[in-house]
């Protein structure tokens, strides 16, 4: 099936779910996450803020907020085709940015070099067992991940009927190290799942 057929199908199905199983699912998601060494050991992790119907982060974003930990969220700059990165304080620093999604405004939030991610939480549309990752053709995460952050570990977020044994991707599509699902944490660079 070609690449954005298979990205339209699964995305087709992923905002088919009500609030209420996109709130389950993602409690599953969140609690594989944590069960992770690398990322409860992360000292700035870059986070996402979930829109429409994608695996829900806000509130691991205020759980890290409350701990009182640093939290990354990335601002999209349209015209260089880049992402820009945020440390911010509280939630009071996001209103919605490029394509409605929350984004650190500038004013309020510290800006941040990349190089000191050491974890990247990545949204995307379809995922393999492999690494490989569909995100939703804007081509900014395979970008800030090549040439902002090559070695940050990179840990896409999805529900388990998002990860497909395996995905047509490209020489410059970025692969992750995990996938967290609500019911396994993939480990893509080894081709454990536990």
């Amino acid at each position: 099936m070609p690449a954005e057929r298979l990205r339209q199908k699964i995305l087709a199905k992923r905002d088919s779910l009500s609030a209420q199983e996109i709130r389950t699912l993602s409690e599953g998601i969140h609690s594989n996450l944590e069960s992770l060494p690398v990322y409860n050991s992360s000292r700035f992790p870059l986070f996402f803020a979930s829109f429409r119907s994608e695996v829900e982060t806000i509130s691991l974003i205020k759980n890290r907020l409350v701990s009182d930990r640093p939290v990354l969220l990335p601002r999209t700059l349209i015209k260089e085709k880049k992402l820009a990165i945020f440390s911010i304080r509280s939630m009071y620093d996001l209103a919605p940015g490029a394509y409605g999604i929350l984004e650190p405004v500038e004013a309020r939030a510290e800006r941040v070099d990349p190089a000191k991610i050491d974890v990247v939480l990545v949204p995307g549309s379809v995922f393999d067992y492999r690494g490989g990752r569909f995100g939703y053709g804007g081509g900014f995460y395979d970008r800030f991940l090549s040439r902002d952050a090559p070695r940050a570990v990179r840990i896409g977020l999805a529900f388990s009927f998002q990860v497909l044994d395996n995905i047509p991707i490209k020489p410059h599509d970025e692969l992750m190290d995990y996938i967290i699902t609500e019911r396994q944490v993939i480990s893509c660079r080894t081709g454990l799942r536990r």
